[in-house]
């Protein structure tokens, strides 16, 4: 017998009673100014240990960059290297999606007229899973997964895709509609995945990783 599950939802914002929850919606580097900036050093100043300034200003200045070394190490994205090599103290694609995972904004993470994904669907048995969701433009899905956690490469500059370590599957390209389906699974395993979705143009949007686990 099949299941179904419906996955955290892919959202840039939404409002929790009259409060609002925001997201970061670029990648950010040493020099970075504005709002995402705000929004970055709010969240960061929550933990002293990550953040010990505290300070929200808008500009993305060397604490601002240490702080989010500390949070690339302690959440496992990168931990040596530098922007340029790594990824490491620049708020890239992964990074900018587990903060906005932690954050309650769902995890999506994107740039430029980067396509939108709804929430997946997971149909899936003992030995298969189909996942399903949609996309606001015409886009090429792509599905990352793995019976481990999913392990990332940060993108070291603008419009660069990150790596994500795992097997790989893709859809046809040019659809609104995406479903694939993995084979060949492990009955009562759990698989850890990840959705993403790229444009004619390049734009790339991408979820943070979410897991189900098949039927025995």
């Amino acid at each position: 017998m099949k299941k179904t599950i419906i996955m955290s939802a892919v959202v840039l914002s939404l409002v929790v009673g009259a409060q609002s929850v925001f997201a970061i919606t670029s990648s950010l580097d040493l020099g970075s100014t504005g709002a995402n900036v705000t929004e970055l050093q709010t969240y960061l100043a929550k933990d002293s240990n990550i953040y010990p300034s505290g300070l929200v200003t808008g500009y993305f200045g060397p604490l601002t960059q240490s702080a989010v070394q500390r949070f690339q190490t302690v959440q496992g994205i990168v931990s040596a290297g530098t922007p340029e090599t790594t990824g490491y103290g620049r708020v890239g694609p992964v990074t900018m999606a587990r903060i906005n995972s932690l954050m309650g904004s769902g995890g999506q993470v994107s740039w430029d007229a980067s396509p939108t994904l709804s929430v997946a669907s997971v149909q899936y048995s003992s030995n298969s899973a189909t996942i399903t969701w949609t996309t606001n433009e015409l886009t090429q899905g792509q599905v990352y997964y793995n019976n481990s956690p999913l392990v990332f490469y940060e993108a070291t500059g603008p419009r660069q895709q990150p790596y994500v370590s795992g097997a790989y599957s893709t859809d046809s390209g040019n659809a609104y509609n995406h479903s694939i389906t993995i084979q060949n699974l492990q009955p009562n395993t759990t698989y850890h995945f990840l959705t993403r979705a790229v444009d004619s143009s390049g734009n790339m949007s991408m979820t943070w990783p979410s897991s189900f686990t098949t039927n025995q």
